[in-house]
């Protein structure tokens, strides 16, 4: 299977948690289906797959679909008027813009009550390893929440970005990545690997997307340059193809990588 193949199955999977009902059903589907690249759930499988030539797919998909729910919530509480009171996203209205600030608190609030059902039913049904993955990606949902409160209260060293960086981007994808790992029996090595290539390629990822934002004063190139900034991505993808090489199936991690290195959106 490819990533793309695999996208295409897990949009599929994704959508049937949706209902068909009102308003507030238009707004959940509307704050998960507007062009999102699904790095984080594509991250579960990929690690999944750098262990396992036959990765439980059930498991997996079930982890894909909790993280971006939970991704998604998060998007649509950041963009609020008391976050970064952002009017639009992916060159649309945001959710709060177009649905209403009240909906979009309880959109997000909702999205999140998702996932923790996600995860709950798939500990249930699965046990095991599947419990364990679902404790890592539990979290990393409150590491994201403290990594949005650093960002609230104002960066100003590269020390203080990295840090911001680690918890509101970096946890999230750890937990993808690791969890992923997880279902398909990682051992504790394996798993070591996995979270350092998540934690590098996490990094990389918040560099890249600040050189896409040239401009951003709020931003670790901001503080650092935009030479440096590049030199940090080169190091982090470095990193990452570093950990993916020590995986018995790690191509695909390797791939992913030097993909987001050199993305332009």
């Amino acid at each position: 299977m490819t990533a793309a193949e695999f996208r295409e199955s897990f949009e599929k999977c994704f959508a049937c948690l949706f209902g068909e009902g009102g308003e507030f059903d238009e707004a959940l589907r509307y704050a998960c289906f507007g062009g999102g690249k699904r790095v984080r759930p594509v991250g579960v499988w990929l690690g999944a797959s750098a262990v396992s030539p036959a990765p439980p797919m059930d498991e997996v998909m079930s982890l894909a679909s909790a993280i971006e729910l939970i991704h998604s919530y998060s998007l649509v509480h950041d963009d609020l008027p008391a976050m970064d009171n952002d009017d639009y996203r992916r060159g649309r209205l945001t959710v709060h813009k177009k649905f209403g600030e009240a909906t979009g608190i309880l959109a997000g609030d909702a999205l999140l009550s998702m996932a923790a059902k996600v995860l709950a039913s798939g500990a249930v049904q699965f046990g095991g390893n599947y419990s364990r993955a679902a404790l890592v990606m539990t979290a990393a949902a409150e590491d994201m929440v403290r990594g949005q409160v650093l960002d609230l209260a104002g960066m100003h060293t590269e020390e203080e970005f990295r840090g911001m960086y680690a918890l509101k981007t970096g946890a999230l994808f750890r937990a993808a990545f690791l969890s992923g790992a997880i279902v398909a029996g990682a051992d504790e090595r394996q798993c070591g690997s996995v979270r350092a290539y998540a934690e590098a390629l996490g990094l990389g990822f918040q560099v890249a997307d600040d050189l896409l934002d040239e401009g951003d004063e709020n931003s670790l190139v901001a503080v650092i340059g935009k030479e440096r900034a590049v030199r940090l991505l080169d190091e982090c993808t470095a990193a990452a193809l570093k950990s993916a090489a020590e995986l018995p199936f790690g191509e695909g991690l390797a791939a992913f990588a030097e993909k987001l290195r050199t993305r332009k959106n």
